[in-house]
């Protein structure tokens, strides 16, 4: 099992309603590298061509998500559980009873203290810049089962 964890692109500040932010240019930008580095693991054969996006129902992750959907051809569903304040635990649950690989697009706090679960096995928060991709591989996807196998950093892709 697969589980790629993807936060948003960067988005535009100081917007009423932090659920409408949507991506800057250079947000965009950095959800389209995000899903040529995706495209390239799916070629690959580290993530199946099967797995499916699963976004946040926020505007910028939604933006970020289409981005990798079209660069990957993968499906694409909001999870209404990935907002920043989503509850770690059930959604460890969650991705526990999946049966494909993932691409998980949402916001921080929420990937950081998502991978630190699936990874370490308990809840903290992690640094994650903006359209930072981790690639996580175990057995299934629950708390302590996972590893880091791959991380890509958009700032290291900069043209």
């Amino acid at each position: 099992m697969k589980v790629c964890i993807v936060r948003h692109g960067s988005a535009e500040t100081g917007v009423d309603g932090d659920s409408q932010r949507q991506l800057t240019e250079k947000g965009q930008q950095q959800a389209e590298r995000a899903g040529c580095w995706l495209r390239g693991l799916i070629e690959a054969g580290a993530v199946s061509a099967e797995a499916q996006i699963c976004t946040s129902p926020y505007r910028r992750a939604i933006q970020t998500a289409q981005a990798i959907q079209q660069a990957t051809g993968l499906t694409l569903s909001q999870w209404p559980q990935l907002t920043p304040d989503g509850d770690v635990e059930s959604l460890s649950d969650l991705l526990s009873r999946s049966n494909s690989d993932l691409v998980v697009v949402s916001h921080l706090p929420l990937v950081g203290r998502l991978a630190a679960k699936l990874v370490e096995g308990q809840v903290f928060d992690q640094p994650w810049s903006p359209a930072e991709c981790w690639l996580l591989e175990g057995d299934i996807a629950a708390a302590g089962c996972m590893t880091v196998t791959q991380v890509w950093y958009p700032a290291l892709d900069e043209h």
